[in-house]
């Protein structure tokens, strides 16, 4: 795999999304054009006299948009290139145009050979994940043979069993062109001296699926604006300006996300191009990380997991009464072996907690006090299930219930990811650290949404609850060796494996003080850091292997929640080690993008981080951790009665400016500086509808504060 499939161009529209390498090709791997769960185009590039031209330039003009600049080999000598290609592709409804522009800069006439390689294998992105690594990018599934109409278009259709669909390809050819020595897809061009020759195609299904755009869409609110300063300013606002364009292109509406053609709402969908669907634990992480600059997308994010909220007991499917579903997608095709019996799948032990906790804080920074009213009963149903499934100690566990789907049902829900520190896999039903935080968060800002309600009495028993679960986490959680233990097993016994779980507690506020401050003063020197953000599992632990899913491999957004949670309790030399380990590796990353994971070497092991053969190139996770490094280094946070600022900044970072957040109920601007001693200055503007605070020195929040 060269340079070029290391550089991912992906480009979005609704469902319809397409992974380009660098030149604008589709031939390895993942690289393809996507409807839906469908590949429809696996192979697409151009030859000129037979040979790959030689790249200049590749990169994304928006999220449905690419420009490619090339050089034919051929027609390269002495230091210039007398034939330059330039090509515009754009992606459209379940298709794309490429526009193709071939300049002649020579003093002669050229007659080229043009040679279009094309191919459809109909492949479901399951078999496509499953055989990218292994076999050269195929899919399992052969290339439909394409049958030619006419001169100028090509028809591929897939068997029944893969849908059935047609994908029709058109050609827009220069009058004077011919084709060619009779081969299919090549074409003779003349492109006269000084001169230029253009040629289009068109790809997709036929007929085209429902426009992505037809829904009457509320006002789309503009994103904030970015600027900063230092040696890492730069990736910042690059990195910044990426996120908000992938997060938009992850954008997904309609009966995608259960709802009608006609609703207005948007929902974020997990990934490209694995998770293009809706899934509730991602949906609602990246809606509370991308709140002050993407409400739209949280609200619509709640929405949709409202309204396909449990409703009856399906052990099949672990569906429960008031429980928020795990993952929503079409059914993938009597073609595709998959671990999900049916969708709507509900096996997440931690979405409906995220339900609640995204819930109250989306209300209290965007002020939109109506959207409790709208969705009272599904966050009241949201505590009925919480009181109905934890145990006797008021503990929260997994297990299973049929005979299929995931066994872990954590956010590291790979077979292999809770096991004991020598590697041995714990049996269920399992209670994991970090879902035992989110329920004591859950409890604390339900009870705040209660009493909105008027529902004092329940807000107390939720209170009690809360301090109850964090007297008793503390007791059976924290291990000898000076860390919470991931989990209890089934027989209740500490899961000791030294993991990043652990250290959610602190965002969910359950940890004590003295605990979170031992946690804090370690990490940089525990096994756990990499010197390019924090694992998911220790070096040195049984099951440890830093190219695994979730036993060594680090992942930005889990970083940026720890960060999150050492801001929390009074510890930002650490969240800034952290926010500045995040940005240097997407200062090294192709347009500043974070990828969904990367592999878990030590920075005394290589020389820049080692990539993730499968991990996938736009992630919600980690696109919206950027601007919630924003949100860190500003110290934002909404109170009951004002906005507080307790700004920070990393090494490398001397200027940070940040115009528009969405915040409570209007924009705020913050502006925030070194001066010459090395402190911080820090001014503010707008018409949010709070009073602004800036806060000096370090403090742990109080959940009575800020939550």
């Amino acid at each position: 795999m060269d340079d070029r499939s290391l550089s991912a161009v992906v480009l979005s529209r609704g469902q319809t999304f397409m992974i380009l390498d660098a030149a604008g090709e589709m031939a390895v791997g993942e690289q393809g054009l996507y409807a839906g769960d469908r590949r429809i185009c696996s192979r697409y590039a151009w030859r000129i006299a037979r040979r790959r031209s030689l790249l200049l330039s590749g990169r994304a003009l928006g999220a449905g948009e690419a420009q490619f600049f090339l050089v034919p080999p051929a027609y390269a000598h002495d230091g210039r290139a007398e034939l330059v290609l330039e090509r515009r592709v754009a992606l459209l409804d379940g298709a794309f145009r490429d526009t193709l522009r071939l300049r002649n800069y020579g003093g002669h006439d050229r007659r080229i050979r043009l040679q279009l390689e094309f191919a459809s294998d109909f492949a479901h992105v399951f078999h496509v994940k499953r055989n990218a690594l292994g076999d050269g990018g195929t899919s399992g599934t052969k290339p439909v043979q394409g049958a030619q109409e006419g001169d100028r278009t090509y028809v591929f259709r897939a068997p029944p069993e893969q849908g059935g669909m047609t994908v029709r390809l058109r050609l827009s050819l220069p009058a004077d062109q011919d084709l060619g020595d009779g081969a299919p897809l090549t074409f003779q061009l003349t492109i006269p001296a000084h001169g230029q020759a253009e040629l289009g195609l068109t790809a997709g299904l036929d007929p085209a699926p429902e426009p992505a755009r037809s829904a009457p869409c509320r006002s789309i609110p503009p994103h904030p604006e970015l600027d900063a300063g230092g040696q890492l300013g730069p990736v910042l606002v690059q990195a910044f300006r990426r996120s908000m364009q992938d997060l938009e292109a992850l954008s997904i509406r309609g009966g995608a996300i259960g709802l009608a053609s006609s609703d207005p709402n948007v929902a974020y969908a997990a990934g490209i191009p694995w998770y293009i669907a809706l899934f509730g634990r991602d949906a609602l992480i990246a809606s509370r990380m991308s709140v002050f600059c993407l409400p739209r997308q949280g609200e619509g994010s709640l929405t949709a997991l409202a309204s396909m909220q449990g409703t009856r007991r399906d052990p099949e499917t672990d569906e429960a009464p008031g429980k928020i579903l795990h993952e929503f997608r079409p059914p993938p095709g009597p073609d595709v072996p998959t671990l999900i019996p049916r969708f709507p799948y509900y096996g997440s032990v931690d979405a409906t907690l995220l339900f609640i906790i995204a819930l109250e804080e989306h209300i209290r920074a965007s002020g939109r006090g109506e959207l409790l009213r709208d969705l009272e009963q599904n966050f009241r149903q949201a505590l009925r299930w919480i009181d109905a499934s934890v145990d006797q100690r008021g503990y929260l566990r997994y297990q299973r219930q049929g005979g299929e789907g995931l066994v872990n049902q954590g956010w590291k829900d790979s077979w292999d990811a809770v096991h004991f520190q020598d590697g041995r896999l714990a049996e269920g039903p399992i209670a994991l650290v970090e879902v035992q935080g989110y329920l004591y968060r859950a409890r604390i800002l339900g009870a705040r949404l209660l009493r909105e309600l008027g529902d004092e009495p329940e807000a107390r028993r939720q209170e009690g609850l809360a301090a109850t679960l964090r007297r008793s986490f503390d007791r059976d959680f924290w291990l000898e060796r000076g860390c919470y233990a991931l989990g209890l097993d089934g027989e209740g016994r500490p899961i000791d494996a030294l993991t990043s779980n652990s250290l959610h507690v602190l965002w969910s506020g359950i940890a004590r003080r003295g605990r979170a401050a031992r946690l804090a003063k370690d990490l940089l020197a525990s096994p756990l850091w990499s010197g390019r953000g924090v694992r998911t599992l220790a070096a040195g632990e049984g099951r440890y292997n830093p190219v695994s899913y979730h036993n060594g491999s680090i992942w930005p957004h889990d970083n940026i929640l720890i960060a999150e949670g050492l801001r929390r309790t009074g510890h930002p030399r650490q969240a800034m080690a952290v926010v500045e380990a995040m940005l240097r590796v997407a200062r090294g990353r192709p347009e500043r993008r974070l990828p969904e994971l990367f592999s878990g070497f030590g920075k005394d092991e290589s020389r820049e981080p080692v990539r993730y053969p499968s991990a996938c190139p736009v992630q919600a996770w980690s696109a919206a951790s950027v601007p919630h490094i924003v949100t860190l280094l500003l110290g934002l946070v909404v109170a009951a009665k004002e906005v507080r600022l307790r700004p920070s900044l990393p090494p490398g970072l001397d200027r940070l400016d940040v115009d528009g957040l969405w915040v409570a109920g209007g924009r705020l601007d913050v502006h925030v500086a070194r001066d010459r001693r090395g402190g911080l200055r820090c001014e503010v503007g707008g018409d949010a509808r709070l009073p602004v605070r800036v806060l000096r020195g370090v403090r742990p929040s109080r959940e009575g504060d800020e939550g």
